[in-house]
């Protein structure tokens, strides 16, 4: 199905960008997030990403999986950009960070605020929210799938207790 977009890219053909773009931002938008923990600095390299993604757009066949093609090139340009900056946002600066309002963005922002390590909170977004397979994070991550499982049960297990004592609080 994206292939067919990814084909008239090649042709230069970029009306029907936008449609692609709908079917894939999500993905990118949150792998940024998950690890720059900053909405400014996501939406940039979301867009970066998007322009990464159509210069090398002759890498790509009709096999390639675009979803994980698109979260690496995030993720990548995600950690070069830590890496560069040398700026890790704290928890508190990310809860103080989230908007004041009930939409589901605010309780997925919510929720992974309660994780302190940047590779639970990226493993949940994977696995969780985008909905990829173990398989797939592996490939995304370059982590072996043994390893991917072993640290998802790992943060799954620490979230439950992060939100346990988070209701805890709230409720006394």
């Amino acid at each position: 199905m994206l292939y067919e977009y990814v084909v008239e890219f090649y042709k230069k053909d970029y009306k029907r960008f936008q449609e692609f773009y709908n079917l894939t931002s999500k993905q990118v938008y949150f792998t940024a997030l998950g690890i720059l923990k900053d909405e400014g600095l996501a939406n940039d390299i979301t867009q970066e990403t998007y322009m990464a993604f159509l210069n090398t757009i002759d890498r790509y066949n009709e096999d390639s999986n675009y979803y994980a093609i698109l979260t690496t090139i995030s993720r990548n340009k995600s950690l070069n950009l830590l890496k560069r900056e040398k700026n890790i946002v704290s928890s508190d600066e990310v809860i103080e960070s989230i908007p004041n309002d009930d939409s589901d963005d605010f309780e997925v922002k919510k929720i992974l605020s309660l994780l302190d390590n940047e590779e639970d909170r990226e493993l949940i977004v994977y696995h969780v929210i985008l909905e990829y397979k173990f398989k797939e994070i592996s490939m995304i991550t370059n982590k072996p799938l043994g390893t991917v499982l072993w640290q998802y049960n790992k943060a799954i297990k620490k979230l439950k207790e992060e939100m346990e004592k988070y209701e805890n609080k709230r409720f006394n």
